[in-house]
């Protein structure tokens, strides 16, 4: 089992849906309505805010990869 999905099974289900529908919209660059913001020093990855949750990704092409999640007082430690 990798880190994602430990984190989505630590949370609730309220939030588990509405993440799963957020990744959902991820893979297929689906982002309107979405706080996005590109990281600094990085051409294609990004950084979606959802609540306390901050999702990192990369666009390639036409599909998004799931890079990270984690909780905003975790994930800028990372990155």
């Amino acid at each position: 089992m990798d880190k994602i999905q430990k984190f989505l099974l630590k949370l609730n289900a309220t939030n588990r849906t509405t993440l799963l529908y957020v990744l959902s919209d991820i893979k297929i660059l689906n982002l309107e309505g979405y706080d996005i913001k590109q990281l600094k020093g990085f051409h294609s990855i990004f950084r979606l805010r959802k609540g306390k949750i901050r999702i990192i990704f990369r666009k390639d092409g036409n599909a998004g990869t799931l890079l990270d999640i984690s909780y905003r007082k975790d994930s800028y430690r990372q990155h």
